[in-house]
């Protein structure tokens, strides 16, 4: 075989070695962007819509990023809960049969808020599109991915799949911006004011980006080690005599021991051929845990600092402050509410309410969301004060029988009981001696 055939053999062995060893290990790449900024200079932007981040490809980074963070995703999904209430009340009959059925889906309105708020806080942009139709409007949720805005800030282009645009550029939709309509169509875009950002918004955890990047890793990290880290408590080395063969099925045997789940901690014994030195005992000191659960605490209160969040509603509750009635998770969701669930809410409710004044004619301002704390009242509050005998008794057995006088409380029916009239003169026997009683009492202090 001649030389350059060996020579083309070995590059091709070699390129094969490549793939496979990226195809193996599949590296997802967390990489933060080094800066997340919008363009000063419209002039130079050579596409009709203004890119979201240096690639364009921002918001799909920050849905990925929300897929590999516990610690955050845990907290979106609250704010989400938080922030969709219980469910939409109104006094006004219209609206409460609109908000049930909002779209050509059977979508409630409920159902299309709490994607418009998970939306806001995941990426900092929500979008509702509206559809209108004889006598209404059909309101639908978009996924903010999707959506870029134009550069005449009149229009927004929708795209299924931004990192193939070039490629298909004729599933792009162009819908305006609300209030203006084309085609019975129209977007309206929520997001709150960032400086140096024209056109997109950011959510509140921007600056935790790396924090959470990290939160992924750590986890990444255990799994590894877990699964594939050879970590023993000790290691002894015992002189002796060992053919080739047995010394290959020590090898193998410490391998099916060592490597996998629970095989951290354990000893692993070699045998030295030829040599008659004593045996001689290594002690490992693994100490990477403690500086992993130190990093790990920090990352989480990073990430939940930059939520503007609450310790407590994250499931993290003070040492010591924690009661029976759940005073510290009240507190952090009074906070929340102020802080961060209110302004969202009325921002986001606030714009459907003017669609729904301008497009069908209501009056939509009595529509409220109702909020419900995670932590009831319920065991703070005695039941023989609030409830009556019957529902007590139903609230233990729904079969026991429900009583003729039990549909008062306890309280009451005591003081029935004390003051109750036998007599047909209007005096009872127990009112009388009372006051015979008072009346020899008088007597005698004469």
């Amino acid at each position: 075989m001649s030389q350059k055939k060996q020579a083309r053999k070995s590059q091709v062995r070699k390129q094969t070695q490549q793939k496979s060893n990226t195809f193996e290990f599949g590296v997802f790449d967390l990489a933060v962007p080094q800066s997340v900024e919008e363009p000063q200079d419209i002039s130079r932007v050579l596409t009709k819509y203004i890119p979201f981040g240096n690639n364009n490809l921002f918001p799909q980074y920050l849905a990925e990023l929300k897929r590999k963070s516990s610690t955050h995703r845990s907290v979106l999904a609250q704010k989400t809960v938080f922030t969709s209430g219980a469910k939409f009340v109104t006094s006004n009959q219209e609206i409460q049969a609109y908000i049930k059925d909002v779209n050509a889906n059977k979508e409630t309105l409920r159902q299309v808020y709490k994607k418009l708020a998970d939306d806001y806080y995941t990426f900092g942009n929500a979008y509702v599109e509206g559809v209108l139709y004889d006598g209404g409007v059909n309101l639908y949720h978009i996924d903010a991915t999707t959506v870029r805005m134009a550069k005449n800030k009149k229009e927004v282009y929708v795209h299924p799949d931004w990192a193939k645009y070039n490629t298909m550029k004729d599933k792009t939709q162009t819908i305006p911006l609300y209030p203006n309509v084309k085609g019975k169509r129209f977007v309206m875009h929520f997001k709150d004011y960032e400086p140096t950002f024209t056109y997109y918004g950011l959510p509140d955890y921007v600056a935790a980006l790396d924090h959470i990047a990290v939160d992924y890793e750590i986890g990444k990290w255990n799994h590894t080690k877990f699964q594939n880290g050879f970590q023993p408590s000790a290691i002894v080395v015992i002189s002796g005599d060992m053919g080739e063969e047995e010394a290959k099925k020590l090898v193998k045997e410490a391998q099916k021991k060592f490597v996998g789940e629970g095989n951290n901690g354990k000893i692993m014994f070699i045998v030295k051929n030829g040599d008659t030195s004593p045996a001689n005992v290594s002690i490992i000191k693994d100490d990477q845990d403690g500086s992993w659960l130190d990093l790990q605490k920090i990352t989480d209160q990073n990430i939940i600092t930059a939520h503007r969040w609450q310790p407590a509603l994250a499931g993290i509750v003070s040492s010591g402050k924690m009661n029976n009635t759940g005073s510290e998770i009240r507190i952090a969701y009074d906070m929340a509410m102020t802080t961060v669930i209110k302004d969202t809410s009325d921002l986001i409710l606030d714009g459907i309410k003017d669609i729904l004044n301008r497009e069908m004619g209501f009056i939509a301002e009595e529509l409220l969301i109702q909020y419900e704390p995670p932590v009831s009242f319920a065991t703070q509050l005695d039941p023989t004060k609030i409830l009556t005998i019957n529902e007590q008794r139903k609230m233990l057995d729904e079969d026991f029988p429900m009583l003729e006088e039990g549909n008062m409380f306890l309280t009451d029916r005591e003081q029935i009981i004390v003051t109750r009239d036998d007599d047909q003169d209007g005096i009872g026997d127990s009112e009388s001696e009372l006051q015979v009683t008072e009346v020899e009492s008088q007597n005698e202090e004469q």
